[in-house]
């Protein structure tokens, strides 16, 4: 399967996802409560004055947490495929008076110049992308000397039987009881071949992934306090699905 057919096939399935994407507790920032949770775990993750700082937010979708970088002081671009999901993003933007620029491009590889950002981000991408050590990359060589990469992921499946049934059975349910609200995003058989983490990346593996793309002072940060947060708001059938694991690693770019 050539790029270009992986790529558009992405972006595809994400334009369909579009409307209802921040309607699910966890991608959208739902809450001032879980809002405040994110500020704290970028803050200390960061560890330095957010005011002015130049952030790329990689795979930005709705702009779900560009828009927090946004409103701590930071001068946010977003980058995505789908269109969709970019047109959700500008529109709450704009209803919120912050100015993030939203730009259709590859995350694999964005054609910025090199030590332009302080900050590359990405929440829920790394999984989804046919070659995630090459992102990491691109990511390190358009980061400032000493600018960080911070990736936001998790397991969402272990591939184990009790998952999978209790995956199944939340499917299930949702669509019989509350269809609107069930995720329906799905990969094509073909496409699922090429993605070499599609059930989610372990914090081994993302250090691993880090440690090949050449960042330095590489550290992970539990995110299961937010997971337990948007628990709360689940919807019955939801929480049969394991939590997992979920975490914020960070790499320096050397300086």
């Amino acid at each position: 399967m050539h790029d270009n057919r992986i790529k558009n096939e992405i972006a595809c399935r994400w334009d369909t996802y579009a409307e209802t994407y921040d309607s699910f507790v966890s991608h959208g920032v739902q809450t001032e409560e879980e809002k405040k949770l994110w500020v704290d775990a970028f803050l200390k993750a960061i560890d330095q004055d957010m005011k002015n700082l130049t952030v790329l937010d990689v795979g930005c979708g709705t702009g779900a947490i560009g828009l927090i970088f946004a409103e701590m002081g930071c001068s946010v671009t977003g980058i995505d495929l789908s269109e969709k999901m970019m047109e959700t993003g500008r529109q709450k933007a704009g209803e919120r008076g912050l100015a993030m620029k939203f730009i259709s491009v590859d995350a694999e590889y964005p054609p910025f110049p090199g030590n332009e950002f302080d900050i590359v981000l990405s929440r829920h991408l790394l999984w989804t992308l046919p070659h995630p050590i090459e992102a990491l990359r691109s990511w390190r060589r358009i980061l400032k000397p000493g600018g960080k990469s911070l990736v936001i992921a998790g397991v969402w499946d272990d591939g184990t039987l009790k998952t999978r049934i209790l995956k199944s059975m939340s499917t299930t349910l949702g669509m019989i009881f509350d269809p609107v609200h069930v995720e329906k995003l799905t990969y094509s058989s073909e496409l699922r071949q090429h993605l070499p983490h599609l059930g989610g990346i372990s914090e081994e593996d993302a250090r691993y992934l880090f440690e090949q793309a050449g960042f330095q002072n590489i550290r992970v940060y539990d995110l299961r306090n937010i997971r337990e947060n948007q628990k709360k708001r689940s919807l019955w059938f939801e929480e049969l699905t394991p939590l997992g694991t979920y975490y914020l690693i960070s790499g320096t770019k050397r300086e």
